[in-house]
């Protein structure tokens, strides 16, 4: 089989290209996608439990925990220990982590738009469907 025609090739190569491309818009933030990924599900759930923001960004414990170990000294977030459970934690955003999501989202709406700009409307619609049934 041919590469250009293998699925799994091609998502690996997109996912490189939109990650590379992502990376350099956040650049100014000094932040990673993977960080930016954690830092925006929490901002829609703020508080949740590791576990809860691991589903949420789909990330396993060891790599949601190299992250947190990177944005808690950077004031991006604080973690406290569930007043029920001590081997649970809660994740909040600071007030540096609150600011810095709201330009996340705007940062990342702007790179959507840049990235899929060679599509047609009716095309990145397609595109994002696709992606979501898979």
């Amino acid at each position: 089989m041919r590469l250009d025609n293998c699925i799994f090739y091609l998502l690996s190569r997109s996912a490189r290209s939109g990650t590379r491309f992502y990376k350099k818009q956040l650049e100014a933030l000094g932040l990673t996608p993977v960080q930016s990924i954690v830092l925006q599900a929490l901002a829609v759930n703020d508080g949740c439990t590791t576990s809860q923001l691991g589903k949420a960004a789909e990330l396993d414990n060891a790599t949601l925990t190299g992250v947190l170990d990177r944005l808690c000294p950077a004031g991006f977030v604080i973690r406290k220990a569930s007043p029920d459970d001590r081997r649970t934690q809660h994740i909040y955003l600071s007030e540096k982590g609150s600011a810095i999501s709201e330009q996340l989202d705007s940062i990342t709406e702007d790179a959507n738009a840049k990235f899929l700009e060679e599509l047609s409307p009716q095309e990145e619609e397609s595109l994002k469907a696709l992606l979501a049934r898979l």
